[in-house]
């Protein structure tokens, strides 16, 4: 195994996608930690429309994928597209220091248990490029570290990534020879007393915000979201895409906020501060409240049991676990402002 290898730590979480998982990966490469960097911010965001078949993804603008995810530190992303020199291109990065992010189709490759069976958008870290072989580095399971063929890795990076009754939710997004590169751009900020409560109240305060500039956000986004989601009519095309959008937007939404529960016990054991694992606490029941949302939609989408009733049951429960949980970063927050 290659000295860049030994480096490259495979991390990963029950409730993340492959999104927090390679973003993760870089910035451990690099001295950061991930929970700290990737964890502090909390948000509901979903702009009516602005979503792809992506596992990947997440609501941003152009270009500030990194920095979105990432909202306390100086983390920034970019979007490149591989030409016929693609590998080249990968090559001058990891020569530069900088791993590449490579947005693939898990279709070809040979690691992945959909390999010559199932089309779906996943992304990878490559961390070494031979004449013959690609090193990659996948955390997602099951976990992967090592080489596949040039032209396996070809395949999948340059996929059209065709429609596939197999997975309706992450097929029919071109691969498109995309990779992502990141840096952080500047000296990361102190974690201290003042600055964790400064990034509570912030996090707090977008939840309780209005929704604006046609993007549902805090609770409230969150409360006519689901309610849109209810008020479906079972069996239509109207009803297949919300439902497909709603599996693929939340399962970030989701991974975000179990991290940011991982992220408050981290500063609640660092501290001492029993409010922040209590809120941590909360913030997890949140984590767990999107799965009945998102589970319920999922199976309405592949297996048509339009159970809105249920649906409704499970939005209900989240919303009042956000509530709860909202009230306990209050409380850690004003415990903050004393102790520090």
């Amino acid at each position: 195994m290659s000295d860049t290898a030994q480096r490259i730590q495979l991390w990963t979480r029950d409730l993340g996608s492959c999104l927090h998982a390679t973003l993760a990966t870089v910035l451990l490469h690099d001295g950061h930690d991930p929970v700290t960097v990737l964890g502090a911010p909390w948000e509901f965001r979903r702009r009516p429309g602005a979503w792809t078949s992506e596992e990947y993804y997440f609501l941003s603008e152009p270009d500030s994928l990194a920095q979105r995810l990432a909202l306390y530190h100086p983390f920034e992303s970019t979007w490149h597209r591989g030409g016929d020199d693609g590998l080249d291109e990968l090559r001058d990065a990891l020569a530069a220091g900088v791993l590449p992010i490579a947005a693939v189709d898990n279709f070809y490759l040979p690691f992945r248990p959909a390999f010559h069976d199932v089309h779906a958008a996943h992304l990878l870290v490559v961390y070494r490029i031979t004449s013959s072989e690609v090193f990659v580095s996948d955390a997602q399971p099951p976990a992967f570290q090592g080489a596949i063929p040039v032209s396996d890795f070809l395949a999948s990076w340059g996929s059209p990534n065709p429609p596939d009754d197999a997975d309706v939710f992450f097929s029919a997004s071109p691969s498109g020879r995309r990779w992502l590169r990141t840096r952080m751009r500047g000296p990361v900020p102190e974690p201290d007393l003042d600055w964790l409560g400064r990034v509570i109240r912030d996090n707090v305060a977008r939840y309780r915000r209005e929704s604006t500039a046609g993007i549902q956000t805090g609770v409230a986004g969150l409360r006519r979201y689901l309610d849109e989601l209810c008020a479906l009519t079972p069996g239509t095309d109207a009803a297949a895409e919300a439902l497909s959008e709603l599996y693929v937007i939340s399962w970030n939404i989701q991974a975000q906020t179990g991290l940011h529960a991982e992220f408050l016990r981290q500063q609640g054991k660092k501290w001492e501060i029993l409010e922040l694992a209590e809120a941590a606490a909360g913030v997890d029941a949140v984590a767990h409240g999107w799965t009945g949302v998102r589970m319920t939609g999922a199976h309405a989408r592949v297996w048509e049991r339009h159970r809105f009733d249920e649906l409704r049951r499970h939005s209900t429960e989240l919303v009042r676990r956000l509530d709860a949980a909202l009230e306990q970063l209050e409380l850690a927050a004003d415990v903050l402002s004393r102790s520090a």
